[in-house]
């Protein structure tokens, strides 16, 4: 196997900047809102993990990364019917497989593998024809079918979005992608009827908390009232009243934003969507940059399930959406979680820099 020559000028320095702030700002606040050292350590020796990954990433080239893509998908279907026959339960859904020292969520790869084969796919095909979207769908159904099962709705509204965005990128007409959304607004009370009562319960609750303050309304309560309490500039880094008296629960993943907001107030939330903002927008300026549609999904992609998940963590942390279970990439607890976004991440750096080789 011949390694590509790597020029270190081929690469987008200032996305490895903004990457590594959110991080570091992470770890920070991590540090403060851990339960325990264990849970901040833990993560830590995770950061070194995820970055070594990303890093060895760039020695192989564009095209056998890519060429990966069904047996990482193949993969995924494998441990994905093994966490629902072995796997872990966590907070009513079966999504981990236990293997001694960590616990690894099949999931978090099956996007990524989701993202390389349906790349593939359709940069290999012709779209405007409606029919055209029933093999890339198929492709997908498996993958969002057993993530559903587990269930792990959060983490199959991810894979949807995934699976969409691409379409879009691909050239799907915005005729077509309505009469999907008019569907999908047709089919949704259908779908809601069918799921279980705490489902139920757990999506009317995320658009109001206040139907149920003492109950499952009550995590979002106090998340917002630690947000709001932040003010301007916060309380102080380790001083958050409703954060460290332990009101704000799941504080480490998925209610760190409201932390930070505590601690830092107004100012350092906002410092870490403009933050997040500006990693769009890089990722953005790579897929634009790229010729060969392919490395154009792959950048979609990566950018579309990392900004789904960011606008969802905040989105109820301030009581905008249902509690899902989504970690806030780069930033809260969450080992598998930040070591296959770092991966995606490594991985759109990859397309981008072989943009111009055939490699």
């Amino acid at each position: 196997m011949t390694l590509p020559r790597i020029s270190l000028l081929a690469y987008d320095w200032s996305l490895v900047m903004v990457v590594g702030l959110i991080h570091l700002a992470g770890l920070v606040t991590l540090r403060s809102a851990a339960p325990s050292p264990a849970v901040f350590f833990n993560q830590l020796m995770f950061s070194g993990v995820a970055v070594m990954a990303a890093v060895a990433l760039q020695f192989l080239s564009r095209r056998q990364v890519q060429s990966w893509g069904w047996l990482l998908y193949g993969l995924s279907l494998v441990l994905l019917v093994a966490v629902l026959v072995m796997g872990r339960e966590v907070n009513g859904a079966r999504a981990w497989l236990d293997l001694g020292p960590v616990n690894f969520q099949p999931s978090e790869l099956a996007k990524l593998s989701l993202i390389l084969v349906l790349s593939r796919w359709l940069s290999r095909r012709e779209p405007g024809r409606i029919f055209g979207y029933a093999a890339p769908l198929l492709i997908a159904a498996p993958v969002l079918g057993l993530v559903l099962i587990e269930p792990d709705l959060g983490g199959t509204t991810v894979l949807a979005v995934i699976v969409v965005s691409l379409l879009l990128t691909w050239g799907m007409p915005m005729r077509h992608f309505l009469v999907g959304l008019a569907l999908l607004g047709i089919a949704a009370p259908f779908a809601f009827q069918h799921l279980e009562p705490y489902q139920q319960q757990r999506i009317i609750v995320g658009f109001n908390p206040e139907s149920d303050p003492q109950g499952k309304g009550y995590q979002q309560i106090q998340s917002m009232i630690a947000i709001g309490s932040g003010g301007l500039l916060g309380k102080g880094y380790g001083q958050g009243t409703q954060s460290q008296l332990g009101y704000v629960p799941e504080k480490q993943n998925d209610f760190i934003f409201a932390v930070l907001s505590e601690e830092w107030g107004f100012v350092g939330a906002v410092s870490l969507l403009v933050l997040y903002g500006l990693l769009f927008f890089r990722l953005a300026r790579m897929a634009l940059e790229c010729n060969r549609l392919e490395d154009r999904l792959i950048i979609v992609g990566v950018c579309s399930m990392i900004a789904f998940q960011v606008m969802v963590n905040i989105g109820v942390t301030i009581g905008m959406a249902p509690v899902t279970g989504l970690t806030l990439p780069l930033f809260s607890a969450g080992g598998t979680s930040l070591l296959f976004v770092y991966v995606s991440l490594g991985l759109a750096a990859l397309v981008h820099r072989d943009r111009y080789r055939d490699l």
